[in-house]
C-alpha cells in the first residue's frame, strides 16, 4: 500500500513500514471495516492489511508482539534521546520514530439505549462535525427514522435537560456513507471539539441534543470552556493560541498534540525520535534543521513547556503512557495543557447573570483540518499572520500546515 491509493473508500495518508505480511496505514478520516481476526466491527483510521484481509489496531499489534516473541531477541537495538539526567539504554523496538499511538474516540455514538419509545445516546463533538454542520446518529435510529421528513431539533443545558437554547428545524437524515448523520445544524458558538452530547429521540418526533454545563467554567490551554468535555480531544483538535513560542517551537507543539500518545488528561507524548521526525515531516514550507528542533525542544524542556515523563513501547511498537507489563520503558516528551478555572474578566459574567448564559470572551485559537480534507481559507491564513505579528512571536508568521485559525472573539449562549 502506498500513500494516496484508496482503501475502504478513503485515502491513505500515511504507511507504516510492513510487519511480516501485515502493514498498517493511516486513513484521511474514519471508515468501518469488520476485523477479520476478532470478528469486531470497527470504526477507525488506522487499518493493518494482511493479504486481502484487514485487521484493527489491536489485533495488529497482538500479532505483530507474538511474531517477536517467537522470532527471539529484537533485530535493532536503539539508543534512546534521554533527559539530563537520564543514561542512553538500548531499547528493544524496531525504531522509536515510528511507535505506534492508539486512536481517538472516533465521535461516534455510543451509551445507546433502545427503548422502543425512546433512543439514547452520548457523542463528543469533533471538528469535522462542527464544520459541516453534522451529528452522528445510531443505527437504532436510522433505522426507523424517514430520512425524507425533516426533523425537529432542540438544543438543551443541563443534565436533567432543562432550559433551551435553541430549536432547529428542517434537520435531515442521511444513511448513505458510513455512519448516519444529521445534516444542517448550526452548532452553537460556544460548542468546541470535545465537547460532550447527551442525545434523546422520542420515535417520531423531536431530537433532543443536551449539553452538560462545568460546576466552574476552566481555561483549558487558553480556550474558555464552559461544559462537559473530553480532554483528548481538545488536545488533539484545538490548538489554543496561548503560548508565546518561536516558529520552530510552534510546529513541535502542533506535532506532538496532534500525533502524541494522550492520556485521560489530555496530556500528549512522544518519544524524542518520534517527535523530531515528525515535526520535520509536518513543516508546511521550508523544513527546519533538525539542529532548529532539536533547540527549540531543549528551550520548551528549560521553560516548562514540555517535560519528561517514562512510558513503554511493546514489541509491536505500540506506545503506552504509563508503561504495561512487558514493555521497554521508554523516556517521552510530555505536553500538559494549562488548566485553571476561568477568571471573571474572562467570563464577563453580567451583575447577577448565569454563567452559561452570558458573554465571554473565546482566546484565538488552531482547529485541526487536514485530516478531513480540508484546508484553511485565505481570510484564516491572513487573521493568524497579523495575530501572530500582534503577540510578538519569532519567526515566520505562516498559519501551520493542516490548521485553520479562529480569531480571538466573544461568545455568548
Amino acid at each position: 500500500m502506498n500513500v494516496g491509493e484508496k482503501l475502504l473508500g478513503k485515502r491513505i495518508v500515511k504507511v507504516r513500514p510492513p510487519r511480516g505480511d501485515m502493514q498498517l496505514v493511516r486513513l484521511e478520516s474514519v471508515a468501518s471495516f469488520t476485523c477479520s481476526r476478532c470478528a469486531g466491527e470497527k470504526t477507525a483510521r488506522l487499518v493493518a492489511v494482511r493479504g486481502d484481509t484487514l485487521l484493527c489496531n489491536g489485533c495488529y499489534g497482538r500479532l505483530g508482539a507474538s511474531a517477536v516473541e517467537g522470532s527471539g531477541p529484537a533485530t535493532a537495538s536503539i539508543s534512546t534521546s534521554a533527559g539530563p539526567d537520564r543514561e542512553s539504554s538500548p531499547v528493544r523496538t524496531e525504531d522509536l520514530t515510528q511507535v505506534v499511538v492508539e486512536e481517538l474516540d472516533s465521535g461516534l455514538p455510543h451509551s445507546v439505549v433502545n427503548t422502543g419509545l425512546t433512543v439514547e445516546w452520548k457523542f463528543h463533538v469533533r471538528a469535522e462535525h462542527l464544520l459541516h454542520g453534522t451529528c452522528p446518529v445510531p443505527t437504532e435510529m436510522a433505522v426507523r427514522a424517514a430520512p425524507q421528513e425533516p426533523l425537529d431539533l432542540k438544543f438543551l443545558r443541563g443534565r436533567h435537560r432543562i432550559g433551551i437554547l435553541d430549536q432547529q428545524k428542517g434537520i435531515k437524515l442521511r444513511t448513505e456513507g458510513d455512519w448516519p448523520l444529521l445534516t444542517g445544524l448550526t452548532w452553537q458558538p460556544f460548542v468546541l471539539p470535545g465537547t460532550r452530547v447527551s442525545a434523546r429521540w422520542d420515535t417520531w418526533r423531536e431530537l433532543r441534543l443536551a449539553y452538560t454545563p462545568l460546576d466552574r467554567p476552566v481555561v483549558f490551554g487558553g480556550t474558555v470552556v464552559r461544559y462537559a468535555y473530553e480532554p483528548k480531544i481538545m488536545t488533539r483538535e484545538l490548538a489554543a493560541f496561548d503560548a508565546r513560542v518561536d516558529r520552530v517551537e510552534e510546529l513541535v507543539l502542533i506535532a506532538l498534540r496532534e500525533l502524541g500518545y494522550l492520556d485521560k488528561e489530555g496530556r500528549a507524548l512522544l518519544p524524542r525520535q518520534a517527535l523530531l521526525r515528525n515535526t520535520s515531516e509536518r513543516a508546511q514550507s521550508e523544513r527546519p534543521p533538525v539542529k532548529k528542533i532539536e533547540g527549540a525542544i531543549d528551550r520548551l524542556l528549560s521553560r516548562g513547556l514540555l517535560t519528561w515523563e517514562e512510558g513503554g513501547v511493546n514489541r509491536a511498537g505500540m506506545l503506552h503512557y504509563p508503561a504495561r507489563r512487558g514493555d521497554t520503558p521508554v523516556p517521552l516528551l510530555c505536553y500538559t495543557p494549562t488548566l485553571r478555572e476561568a477568571e471573571r474578566e474572562e467570563l464577563r459574567d453580567d451583575e447577577g447573570a448565569s454563567y452559561s448564559m452570558s458573554a465571554h470572551r473565546v482566546a484565538g485559537h488552531l482547529m485541526r483540518i487536514g485530516h478531513l480534507g480540508k484546508e484553511a481559507s485565505p481570510e484564516a491564513r491572513a487573521a493568524y499572520r497579523e495575530d501572530h505579528k500582534r503577540a510578538g512571536l519569532a519567526g515566520p508568521h505562516e498559519l501551520p500546515r493542516g490548521f485553520t485559525y479562529v480569531r480571538e472573539h466573544e461568545r455568548g449562549v
